[in-house]
């Protein structure tokens, strides 16, 4: 087996572990970037950059909707291309990938190792079964990963993450969203000014960081005048036939509702990527 002695080793080449890497650099130490995954980082792949492509095509939406208000008419209304918004938003989001990985590539090779990493002691990791790597200092800098519902899993590839959201060629017609928090509403919200129809359930009443009873009930009130909020749902069921998802819940005043989605879009956390699994990207 290989053996590799260095001041810092770092797991996780992603926002935080670039950044641990030319931070060590500078201070003059020897430095071991292991990855596990694909190089680019989650803000770039699935996270900041992409959300905020498809937010940049909600507001331009919304902007003409509210047009009206300021003496311009659109004649024949608003017509949304789901196919050309999302070419972009790709498009857009591999050439900002393109960037991470120029970033990446500028690291010389002997600095860099691929593979799953894993601890024998505070300063010996073992990677990828391959390569033993002895250093004065570790930096984990793994990440997160989406958290997935385990009591949906019979929807099969109709219950996505918001990282599977930037992969479509198209705008579905409806999706319900699990889970109330920044990107859940945030998601919703621009799905939602694009002609999509949402519906964003939680469970406790929780709506993102928002403590306030007064502000939470404003923002309650705000959302639900483009899209339903229910932070505190209650939800019976929620059954899969073809490539439709059916979703039963009870409402406030007793009665039972079914509606019918394209995707349930679970945006209910993420868990620390310091198992054996790795994702498809680093998550730092």
């Amino acid at each position: 087996m290989k053996i590799l002695h260095v001041d810092v080793a770092i797991i996780g080449a992603g926002t935080a572990g670039l950044a641990a890497y030319h931070a060590a650099k500078t201070a003059g130490a020897s430095v071991l970037l292991i990855e596990g995954g694909e190089y680019g980082i989650t803000c770039a792949r699935v996270g900041c950059m992409p959300s905020k492509l498809l937010i940049a095509a909600a507001d331009a939406a919304h902007a003409i909707g509210q047009a009206a208000e300021f003496g311009i008419h659109i004649d024949g209304g608003i017509h949304i291309d789901g196919h050309e918004v999302m070419e972009r938003v790709r498009r857009e989001r591999d050439r900002f990938v393109g960037f991470v990985l120029e970033d990446v590539n500028d690291i010389p090779g002997a600095e860099r190792l691929r593979g799953l990493a894993r601890f024998l002691d505070d300063h010996t990791l073992e990677v990828a079964g391959h390569t033993q790597v002895k250093a004065k200092g570790i930096v984990i800098a793994t990440g997160s990963s989406a958290k997935p519902l385990d009591s949906f899993q019979g929807l099969g590839e109709r219950l996505i993450t918001s990282d599977d959201v930037f992969d479509w060629h198209d705008l579905p017609k409806a999706i319900a969203v699990i889970g109330p928090g920044i990107i859940g509403l945030e998601l919703g919200q621009a799905l939602s000014r694009l002609r999509v129809r949402v519906v964003v359930l939680g469970r406790g009443g929780r709506v993102g960081p928002i403590s306030d009873p007064q502000i939470r009930a404003y923002a309650i009130a705000a959302f639900n005048e483009e899209f339903t909020l229910e932070p505190d749902a209650h939800m019976t069921a929620m059954q899969r036939h073809d490539e439709l998802i059916d979703l039963r819940r009870t409402m406030a005043d007793g009665s039972e509702q079914t509606e019918t989605f394209d995707y349930v879009l679970a945006a209910t956390g993420r868990t620390p990527n310091v198992g054996g699994h790795r994702p498809r990207s680093d998550y730092a």
